[in-house]
């Protein structure tokens, strides 16, 4: 209940108690535009450069052979950040902030360490293609003491192979909401950091390795929520029968809108403000509204958003006198949008 006077608070002998509607406006209206995402609506798909790799490698063709199974390992990630160089400058005694490079920050990624070791491979084959180190370690006499002998004794590469071909083309973040997705694609990523987490017998839960990811450009897109557009969307481990439980609910909803086609692909025509007229209150119950409300509909310059129909009527709670016994019941048009504000 308000404490600032305003045009709603009045001087009635019967008091009423009402419940505000200001979150489900925001986050339910307009089939939940702007409700909150949630987390775990995901999908990170790894595209390998398949060509550049040693096919003959056993860890390559187990990775090429589940390579769809590999984006389902993923337990979080990141998205891509960003960080904006810049100075501040005095222009005669007043700052002046100039901006002159931005860079972007690496992210951190975390894949469970599957039973099968399918993960634990994939950093395996990204680890010998670029360096030599762990395949002549397994190399007779490659870590003998040779300081002081003469160079002819070191006959093994070591180190980064030198390797200019990426181990990924890119790796792409599917972020989901409402059928529909908005992508983050990685341009040329690598690993800069591989952990294996701690192992201890007192700890029961899972284990995970964690990755660092630095990559030189990001690629943004949105799009439908389907295997064709999702690379490796759906491709294994999907269940795609449908549930047997049915309802009474009508059939004949109209779909929700796509938010992503009309913000993105371009509508031709313009929201446009909506005029909302309130009824006059009937004698004898609180004043809801009795003035003639206007708003604009919120929308995105040249999109057209779509808004709710203003022909349905929902009735609205029961009004509970206070020290009487009589209730009051009474409908009121969906569109109807009282100015909480008026008097603040």
């Amino acid at each position: 209940m308000s404490f600032s006077p305003n045009q709603y608070l009045k001087a009635d002998a019967v008091e009423h108690f009402r419940c505000q509607q200001h979150a489900a406006r925001t986050f339910v209206d307009e089939q939940f535009r702007l409700l909150p995402k949630n987390k775990f609506l995901y999908h990170v798909a790894f595209n390998i450069n398949w060509p550049a790799l040693n096919i003959k490698n056993i860890n390559v063709q187990t990775i090429l052979t589940l390579k769809d199974e590999i984006n389902l390992l993923v337990k979080s990630t990141d998205l891509p950040a960003y960080s904006v160089s810049h100075d501040v400058l005095n222009q005669y005694n007043r700052k002046r902030v100039v901006q002159y490079q931005h860079k972007y920050n690496d992210i951190n990624m975390s894949f469970h360490d599957d039973n099968m070791g399918l993960i634990n491979q994939l950093w395996q084959a990204y680890y010998k293609y670029h360096y030599a180190d762990p395949t002549v370690a397994n190399t007779r006499g490659a870590y003998s003491k040779t300081a002081m002998q003469s160079a002819s004794h070191i006959t093994a590469p070591y180190g980064f192979t030198g390797k200019i071909a990426p181990f990924f083309n890119y790796i792409t973040i599917y972020q989901m909401a409402r059928h529909e997705y908005v992508s983050y694609k990685l341009i040329n990523p690598l690993i800069t950091g591989w952990t294996g987490n701690k192992l201890a017998y007192s700890d029961g839960g899972s284990h995970h390795f964690d990755f660092k990811i630095a990559y030189e450009s990001v690629y943004y897109d949105v799009g439908y929520v389907n295997s064709g557009n999702m690379e490796g969307f759906g491709a294994v481990h999907y269940d795609f029968v449908p549930s047997p439980l049915t309802s009474s609910w009508p059939q004949n909803i109209s779909p929700s809108p796509s938010f992503a086609n009309t913000t993105f692909g371009g509508s031709s025509s313009v929201a446009t403000p909506d005029v909302v007229k309130t009824s006059t209150t009937p004698a004898g119950t609180s004043n809801f509204s009795t003035q003639q409300q206007s708003y604009a509909s919120p929308g995105v310059a040249g999109v057209n958003i779509p808004t709710g129909s203003s022909t349905s009527s929902t009735t609205v709670a029961t009004q509970v006198s206070l020290g009487t016994t009589g209730t009051t019941t009474g409908t009121t048009s969906t569109g109807i949008t009282p100015d909480y504000t008026a008097n603040y």
